[in-house]
């Protein structure tokens, strides 16, 4: 694990004045095999929530173009400003510029997979496979566009193809935990894990993992005490990109 730079080192140690450390609860305490853990992005605070206090060695699934420099602004500019839903858009594409500078170089440091569409999948698998393979657990925020409460998005199944490539490679059965982190009750609540089964057709193991999880992330984020929720994309974001709501591919390809 790579944390050396000064730049990672200053950005979250900044970071750790506006996040007091979580607790993090299992339903079931995982064992020594690595694992992969699925949960609610909360707008940026899951990933910065599991980067600095997740206590398992892991690494984390991140889009492709938030780590290239050449694709970077006009992700930061969709994406992370929503510059569609804004006036004076200049201005959010000028930030979004300045996101080009500072992004691509912390999640280089902060122990990510990038994820790849189409072909490029091939690259964030067998990176994943290897992961997993050196005893690091994934951390995936797998949430779509499409709403299903006020506590997570449906989520791309496609993250689960990952179970039978690994189950080829080791004979190992993987484990998918949910996951519901929480920056104002300082909580990452872990749910039950499901397991990888060989015997049931992959297409039906999708639909089944990614129900199982998404429903286990929403009863997480019920169970803790009175809260606001923070959704994946706020809701000015429909008003200006509604038409991706169905359509991930679309949005992905936007932003790239």
């Amino acid at each position: 694990m790579m944390k050396t730079s000064l730049y990672y080192k200053i950005v979250w140690s900044a970071l750790h004045l506006f996040y007091r450390k979580p607790k993090t609860t299992f339903e079931i305490a995982p064992d020594d095999e690595p694992s992969v853990f699925v949960g609610n992005h909360s707008s940026i605070h899951g990933p910065v929530l599991m980067t600095l206090f997740f206590p398992r060695k892991h690494k984390t699934w991140v889009i492709s173009c938030a780590l290239d420099p050449s694709k970077c602004a006009n992700y930061a500019y969709h994406d992370i400003f929503f510059g569609e839903s804004r006036k004076h858009k200049r201005i959010w594409r000028f930030f979004g510029q300045l996101i080009r500078i500072a992004l691509p170089p912390l999640l280089r440091d902060a122990d990510t997979i990038p994820v790849y569409h189409s072909a490029g999948i091939t690259k964030t698998f067998r990176q994943s496979l290897a992961a997993l393979q050196d005893g690091d657990d994934l951390v995936i925020f797998g949430e779509s566009p499409a709403r299903f409460s006020e506590y997570v998005h449906e989520l791309q199944p496609g993250f689960i193809d990952l179970a039978k490539l690994y189950y080829r490679k080791t004979g190992k059965k993987l484990k998918f935990y949910p996951f519901y982190a929480e920056r104002k009750t300082k909580t990452i609540a872990v749910g039950a894990p499901v397991a990888y089964d060989p015997a049931v057709p992959l297409p039906m193991q999708r639909d089944q993992t990614a129900t199982y999880l998404r429903d286990s992330i929403d009863r997480l984020g019920r169970s803790l005490p009175p809260h606001t929720p923070v959704p994946f994309l706020p809701e000015r974001w429909y008003s200006a990109y509604g038409q991706y709501e169905q359509d991930v591919m679309g949005y992905w390809q936007l932003m790239e």
